[in-house]
């Protein structure tokens, strides 16, 4: 009895709900100040790719510049049409940012934070899910801030791109499932819902969690105990169509953004997938081999994600000793995983920022992992010992995820290569181009550039790219006709292509590396 009194007052010293939410941000606080975020925010788009980050920054700016309706957004590359009318996720954010710029001006790292502080409160959604199932304030801080020592996601949670304010959407909307699992109450459902389809609507991939959750409710609604005291979905036909309503939001959403871009410009954004299966193996073994140097440098340190592997076996084999709903999410979110993979294998050769709302798998095993400790080896749980494990395993990881940022961002790196060589000159290239009599409404084609809108971006010039012409004449004078009165040129070896050399004629003006010339005849 004595010892049973000592393992709880020990362990309730480990637990201070009042003040652990603040040690939590000051935490999250320090770690962004060790990977350098109070400069990352003021810094222009670039590094990996810098490409999307430009087409969600465009998107942004034609909401703030022209007053673009909000279910009509658009971008810098004009497309086929001339309109440059494009969708890709739910423009909420987008649109949002766009209000703010309004008010306060055009400043990039408005947007950053706006995205930093989604980030924040999903980590604490997630914290506050571990601090009251575990009672434990110590393990569930290193526990959720764990998440933040992965590059991939410390890179793009001070981002541009729509993936970060999804995957933390849904950390929101699994804090309100787990508040449902507790009371039952309708109001902790809805806002479930509610955050649920938000993350849809900005990825789908977002809602890994919450297919889960419907596989939870299919076995609670069948009959297999998951809650010790009663079902989880006490009138579940009834609770069913706010579940439902998600999918079916998803589907109108996406039914209309590619009814959206059929009409205008299709093929800039992926409204699809990319399966394994339309891949030659050659192919499939690249691609394989690009995952293997993301597993090793971006995901996790390679350790912890042995560890993480660790973890889930443990708590596999130890089931009998773990709160099955929790486990059964975790078993119906792996599957997911493995299905996200073959359904996007292809995009997974480059695009790292495509795995990010797979790391929700991560805290759930984490989760799983300490109740199966907290039952099965009590002693060590309750120790001191697993705590100082645990922060210096944090650490360790913290100091890795710092150096691959600080790689992402040098401006020797790989990463940073065509920001530092060829881009940031387009920082100061604006006042250069009215002087030579190029207004701000002039369409032109910047033939260098193979991306859809960094250079257009940048100079806030409305026009083309490379993207889609492939340096060819036809092409390049199609879109003359729809009103391209300039060419831009960066690259020296832009001017061995063939099909470019009728249009570098009439040379204008030169700014440092970039050359323009008229295409007017």
């Amino acid at each position: 009895m004595k010892i049973k009194k000592f393992i709880q007052a020990v362990h309730s010293f480990y637990y201070f709900p009042k003040y652990s939410t603040w040690i939590f941000i000051g935490y999250f606080l320090l770690m962004s100040f060790v990977y350098n975020y109070h400069e990352i925010l003021f810094k222009p788009p670039q590094s990996f790719h810098m490409w999307r980050q430009c087409d969600c920054l465009s998107i942004t700016m034609n909401y703030y510049q022209d007053d673009n309706p909000f279910l009509e957004p658009s971008v810098h590359y004009l497309g086929r049409d001339g309109t440059g009318k494009t969708v890709s996720e739910f423009p909420i954010i987008y649109y949002s940012v766009a209000q703010l710029w309004k008010l306060f001006g055009h400043h990039e790292f408005m947007y950053r934070i706006v995205v930093l502080l989604f980030f924040l409160f999903g980590l604490l959604a997630l914290f506050k899910i571990l601090e009251q199932l575990l009672k434990d304030s110590i393990l569930s801080i290193t526990g959720t801030l764990l998440m933040f020592t992965s590059p991939t996601l410390v890179y793009y949670a001070n981002n541009f791109l729509m993936d970060i304010p999804a995957f933390s959407l849904a950390l929101v909307g699994l804090y309100f499932f787990y508040k449902f699992y507790n009371s039952s109450a309708s109001t902790h459902l809805y806002l479930m819902v509610l955050f649920y389809t938000l993350a849809g609507l900005l990825k789908a991939s977002s809602l890994l969690s919450f297919m889960a959750i419907i596989g939870i409710y299919f076995i609670d609604r069948f009959n297999i105990s998951l809650k010790p005291d009663g079902k989880i979905f006490k009138i579940p036909l009834v609770q069913f169509v706010p579940i439902v309503s998600v999918l079916i939001v998803q589907f109108l959403w996406y039914s209309y953004a590619r009814t959206y871009n059929a009409s205008n410009n299709s093929g800039i954004f992926l409204i699809g997938i990319m399966p394994i299966w339309e891949l030659t193996y050659n192919e499939i073994i690249t691609v394989y081999h690009e995952i293997i140097k993301h597993i090793r440098w971006d995901y996790f340190r390679r350790i912890t994600q042995a560890v993480l592997v660790l973890m889930f076996l443990s708590a596999l084999i130890f089931y009998n000793r773990i709160n099955k709903t929790f486990l059964f999410l975790s078993i119906f979110i792996s599957f997911g995983f493995l299905l996200f993979v073959l359904l996007f294998y292809e995009a997974l050769h480059r695009h790292d920022y495509y795995t990010i709302n797979l790391f929700v798998l991560a805290p759930l095993v984490i989760i799983c992992f300490f109740l199966m400790l907290e039952k099965r080896f009590n002693r060590f749980y309750t120790s001191i010992f697993l705590r100082i494990i645990f922060i210096a395993f944090l650490i360790h990881n913290i100091d890795f995820a710092r150096r691959r940022i600080e790689n992402r961002y040098h401006e020797n790196s790989r990463a940073n290569f065509k920001y530092v060589n060829y881009i940031r000159p387009l920082e100061k290239i604006t006042p250069y181009l009215r002087t030579i009599g190029i207004e701000k409404e002039d369409r032109i084609v910047c033939i260098s550039d193979n991306s859809i809108n960094t250079s257009l971006y940048y100079m806030n010039q409305k026009g083309w790219t490379n993207y889609g012409l492939f340096y060819d004449s036809i092409r390049i004078r199609k879109r003359i006709k729809l009103g391209a009165k300039y060419l831009i040129i960066y690259k020296e070896e832009t001017y061995r292509k063939k099909g470019v050399k009728p249009f570098v004629r009439n040379k204008m003006g030169e700014f440092e590396n970039f050359k323009i010339y008229s295409l007017q005849e």
